[in-house]
């Protein structure tokens, strides 16, 4: 791909320019909220836009992704934290139009008494290229990120 990304781990979390959280309750339970967010065959049922992805082999501990938004735009991402039922978080290393110089995505899982509470929280710096339009794509960005929490819910609990 043609933009590579840095390397953030999941501090950039907390340092990013540009900083989303979302959280919602869902009917179920921690394993399959959990097996929905590590099984790429299901993001394209809930992510808006998302149009394919695709696990790639794991490399020196490292499990990745390809992930495609409307037919032609490609991220890779990289899984930093897989932990069984309770947090999956990755980040963007390479996309194929310029989006962002870092990008870090968490989702937390928690079990509650009768549900699962998931909390979403993203990292993101615009890329340079489009540093004067980050405002937009913020708001642009925020409307996809929540858009998808929903939707997640909605997929589970069907």
């Amino acid at each position: 791909m043609k933009f590579q990304c840095k390397a953030a781990d999941i501090s950039f979390l907390e340092s990013a320019p540009i900083k989303l959280s979302y959280s919602i309750r869902i009917s179920s339970d921690a394993k399959t909220v959990y097996d929905a967010l590590i099984n790429p065959n299901t993001w394209p049922h809930w992510f808006p836009g998302m149009t394919s992805a695709t696990a790639l082999l794991e490399e020196e501990e490292c499990l990745s992704r390809i992930v495609t938004l409307n037919y032609f735009i490609q991220f890779r991402e990289e899984f930093l934290i897989t932990q069984p039922n309770q947090k999956v978080a990755y980040r963007v290393s390479a996309v194929s139009i310029p989006y962002a110089d870092e990008l870090v995505e968490e989702f937390s899982i928690q079990q509650m008494e009768k549900e699962v509470e998931v909390k979403y929280r993203i990292g993101l710096r615009v890329h340079s290229s489009l540093s004067m339009l980050s405002g937009l794509v913020e708001r642009i960005g925020a409307r996809s990120y929540q858009a998808a929490l929903n939707n997640l819910k909605t997929f589970i609990e069907k």
